[in-house]
């Protein structure tokens, strides 16, 4: 009887240990790092890149998505990676539209020949700014929901795209824009 209660305070004490090593290593990762949506004034971007409809698991955007992401840490266009996704009712629900590239920080780049060159004006938007690491991050359905509900609070009503600026230490800006 007595080796039973022993195998059940080293299992309690096993499992009391893993959840503070879970714990402290969700805290390093930045995972209790609070996320607040700003509102944000209008600006004009200018995107060169790709337009994507297609399935979740394509590989298509992925190797473009890295395409542009190794242009920007070698120096070759200076900018910041983007994505912007699009919902849309017409799209079956495996399915995304998106637009993949990178916001130039200077109108004067050289871009290569497969990208197209989109001038984009936001209008007012909201804005979550996350800098914890990927595995801690919410879940980008969670960060929609939060900008929808800090733009229904004000009484305004969001387009139905979402604009992502990935910096390079992994730090990620999440932008919903208001409808005109």
């Amino acid at each position: 009887m007595k080796v039973k209660y022993q195998r059940y305070a080293y299992l309690a004490l096993i499992l009391v240990f893993l959840g503070v090593i879970v714990t402290c290593i969700y805290y390093f990762l930045g995972g209790f790092e609070p996320i607040e949506v700003y509102r944000l004034k209008s600006i004009n971007r200018t995107i060169a890149g790709k337009q994507f409809v297609s399935h979740y698991t394509d590989e298509a955007p992925i190797e473009f998505g890295a395409r542009c992401r190794k242009m920007v840490e070698e120096g070759d266009i200076e900018g910041t990676l983007s994505i912007i996704t699009y919902k849309s009712d017409t799209l079956p629900e495996t399915h995304i539209a998106q637009f993949i590239g990178i916001t130039l920080h200077n109108e004067m780049s050289e871009i290569p020949q497969d990208f197209e060159i989109r001038e984009i004006e936001t209008g007012p938007r909201y804005a979550v700014f996350m800098s914890m690491h990927v595995l801690v991050q919410p879940r980008p359905h969670k960060v929609e929901a939060m900008l929808y509900a800090a733009a229904q609070e004000n009484g305004e009503e969001l387009q139905g795209l979402f604009f992502q600026l990935r910096y390079p230490d992994n730090s990620l800006s999440v932008e919903g824009w208001v409808k005109p």
